[in-house]
């Protein structure tokens, strides 16, 4: 059985969302390609191919937003306005996820770009330094 790679199938999919068709339809269609050739582990990384694909074609960046606290909705606003020029995205999404461990600040990552922000990160870069 020839075997499509990954990127080819978030190519034909990123082509297929932006023709219009129904991201419901383009799910089913897309899990039957990845189980009849046995690789319906990899559908976390065909998602991530066809995020990258969006992003490349400046269609759609999907930024995950890890923060020590809730975003407040001034900085939600600001961080997609950001985004939406870093990437020259059409439209941004932003995932949230709290990690009480990064003490403050904010780290971000599309499928191509990481933003970290942190105070987790400033504190090891000092202790790296010195």
């Amino acid at each position: 059985m020839n075997k499509t790679s990954r990127r080819a199938l978030a190519r034909y999919a990123a082509d297929q969302l932006l023709a219009g068709k129904s991201p419901a339809q383009l799910a089913k269609h897309l899990a039957a390609i990845m189980v009849e050739s046995g690789r319906s582990n990899d559908r976390e990384f065909l998602m991530d191919d066809i995020a990258w694909e969006l992003e490349q074609r400046q269609e759609l960046a999907v930024g995950h937003v890890t923060s020590a606290t809730p975003l407040t909705k001034n900085l939600e606003v600001a961080l997609k306005a950001q985004l939406k020029k870093a990437t020259n995205a059409r439209e941004v999404l932003l995932e949230q996820q709290i990690d009480k461990s990064l003490l403050g600040g904010f780290k971000v990552e599309t499928s191509g770009r990481v933003w970290d922000m942190s105070v987790r990160r400033e504190l090891t870069q000092l202790k790296e330094t010195f």
